[in-house]
């Protein structure tokens, strides 16, 4: 009956949004943007399976016998199965909580357009074929398809693309990314946990139990030595017991035998491990490393490949410019006088824009602005007209000049572009910015500019390659850009780099081994790339800070977040560097070799 209704929801009108009865009509069916919260495992079964192993009813076996028999003070050795299992039990509920705790969407409310009316309501409430309103600044709380205006989206939290893309009528717009720039209606046409956000958060939220070779070596032991514990212990009492061939009572058998077990169950050792591991954790705290995850220290002790997000691992998220080229010799219209000028007039800010201050600085007096044109990406310039001196504009070069001052100079930019140098043109005109158009420019200086190479990085992948760690990079970004940052950074083989766009499932699994740098990789071939190098043997490592690295972070044998990141990215992780400070890995690394020496 549900599905017929489904199909019968009378159609939105796109011009008044839905009426109060199409909205009841989506609630009485559940469409609604509500999502269940909570991870695949329940603390009662966490529990269950940490108190019900064959190790602990061994012990409490032979600690009920000793009860029987009276024997009160030869069971001391319950307070160290115990503390094992509490251990286990609040390393998995707090790994449970934390990741219980992940949501994507910040955004509490949202603004939905009903019966011609604008209302602010609880992002729980959207139904599907909500008609929202969009607007700068604001998070998008389910997929979307815009029907009316255009706006620039930031999705690098999703996909790692760095830079805003421009929306327009008839495109999707993908849950979890912001509004840029611009206004838009959009109706809602995926929610809940259809929505694409919501499928990465469920992803995220499959439970993991904790992993530990150390522990998985111990139970082994303790598996081995099971086999023959029940039958030697058997043997022993029946030797022992004067109702068989021995010539002790009941109790003193017991008692005797329950000794040669316990001696016999490693179960010291397990608590040993896990306190090694707590002095770990306590060193690390001092060194600005929060440890969400007990056994992770030892995994990143024994990790033979480290993938790396470029931004905020080997780059710090800035920009910096590198070299000014004159193309043109002109005291009035130099760079260096004009541009400080430009910036002061400009009110947003971006990462090229602050770079160009940094190199430049601002104007000490107000500049004399007639027009001005704000940076789009639609535009790919910004643009000022100055009184008495002309308009000058700063961009991607082909948008501001004509196609044959662009012919000119093509082959000279082609060159910088090949080194993974983003190439701004400095354009200069006599005549002012009308009606929102640039008069002819003429180029007057290319302007360079760079990543900014974090400066912790060179020496911290230096220390992994010294210590045999393969370290491969997995961006969002141009693999090509990616590559020339990975060289500059010191990765080895950076020449080896692919693009994932487009490349299905099966070819996306074939290339991680193939290449050191993989660029254009959304979240779903991110966590692909880490499992196929885990299925060939590797122990992996991955650091990352936005929502596009969740996946890829839960599916590592060792996750690193940087505490600047995205809080979704720290709390499926197993370590957070506090002081988002990549130079902190090698005495991370170290401590866990320690432990496990």
């Amino acid at each position: 009956m549900g599905k017929k209704k489904k199909l019968e929801l009378t159609a939105v009108n796109k011009e008044t949004g839905l009426t109060y009865e199409q909205v009841l009509e989506r609630k009485e069916l559940g469409l609604t943007n509500y999502t269940k919260q909570g991870s695949t495992k329940t603390i009662r079964r966490i529990i269950f399976s940490n108190i019900f192993t064959f190790f602990n009813m061994l012990n409490i076996f032979i600690a009920s016998m000793l009860i029987y028999v009276g024997a009160y003070k030869d069971i001391f050795f319950i307070v160290i199965v115990t503390a094992n299992t509490v251990i286990g039990i609040v390393q998995e509920i707090k790994a449970k909580r934390t990741i219980d705790k992940l949501s994507l969407l910040q955004a509490p409310v949202g603004i939905v357009f009903r019966d011609s009316r604008e209302f602010e309501i609880d992002i729980s409430e959207i139904v599907l074929n909500d008609i929202l309103i969009l607007k700068p600044g604001r998070q998008i709380s389910a997929d979307c398809i815009i029907t009316e205006g255009i706006v620039e989206v930031d999705e690098s939290l999703l996909t790692g693309e760095s830079d805003s893309i421009l929306k327009n009528v008839g495109d999707t717009l993908l849950s979890g990314s912001f509004v840029v720039s611009g206004v838009c209606k959009a109706e809602a046409v995926k929610i809940g946990k259809d929505a694409y956000v919501e499928n990465l958060t469920k992803q995220a939220k499959v439970y993991k139990k904790p992993q530990s070779d150390l522990m998985k070596s111990l139970k082994i032991i303790v598996r081995i030595v099971g086999i023959f514990i029940i039958p030697v212990g058997a043997t022993l009492f029946y030797f022992q017991y004067d109702g068989g061939v021995g010539n002790m009572p009941f109790d003193e058998s017991v008692r005797a035998t329950a000794g040669a077990v316990i001696g016999m169950i490693p179960s010291g050792l397990f608590l040993l491990t896990s306190l090694a591991l707590a002095v770990g954790v306590l060193r690390l705290a001092q060194n600005n490393t929060l440890v969400q995850e007990l056994y992770c220290i030892e995994m990143l002790a024994r990790v033979d490949t480290l993938c790396l997000d470029k931004t905020g691992t080997i780059t710090d998220g800035t920009m910096t410019v590198r070299s000014i080229i004159e193309l043109e010799k002109n005291a009035k219209f130099a760079p260096k006088k004009i541009i400080p000028e430009m910036m002061s007039a400009f009110k947003d800010r971006n990462q090229t824009s602050e770079a160009l201050i940094e190199k430049f600085g601002l104007s000490t007096k107000e500049p004399n602005v007639t027009r001005l044109i704000p940076f789009s990406s639609k535009r790919k310039f910004s643009a000022v007209s100055l009184a008495k001196l002309g308009t000058f504009a700063i961009g991607a070069p082909e948008f501001v000049l004509s196609k044959k001052d662009y012919a000119e100079i093509k082959d000279q930019i082609e060159n910088y572009a090949k080194q993974g140098l983003r190439i701004l043109i400095y354009a200069t005109s006599t005549k002012q910015i009308t009606n929102d158009e640039l008069p002819e420019m003429k180029a007057s200086a290319l302007i360079l500019i760079e990543d900014t190479i974090r400066p912790d990085a060179i020496l911290t992948i230096e220390y992994f390659k010294t210590h045999n760690v393969d370290v491969k990079v997995i961006s969002g970004d141009n693999p090509a850009t990616v590559a020339h940052i990975a060289a500059r950074a010191g990765i080895d083989n950076a020449e080896k780099y692919i693009s994932l766009e487009g490349l299905s499932d099966k070819e996306v699994i074939g290339s991680a081994l193939k290449y050191q740098v993989f660029g254009r990789v959304n979240p779903h071939q991110k966590m692909l790339l880490v499992k196929e190098l885990k299925a060939n043997g590797r122990t992996v490592a991955m650091t990352g800070d936005g929502v596009n690295d969740i996946l890829a972070l839960r599916e590592a044998d060792t996750s690193i977040a940087m505490a600047s990141g995205s809080e979704a990215a720290r709390n499926v992780s197993h370590l957070v560097l506090m002081d988002s400070n990549f130079s902190s890995m090698p005495k991370v690394v170290n401590e866990g070799r320690r432990v496990i020496n």
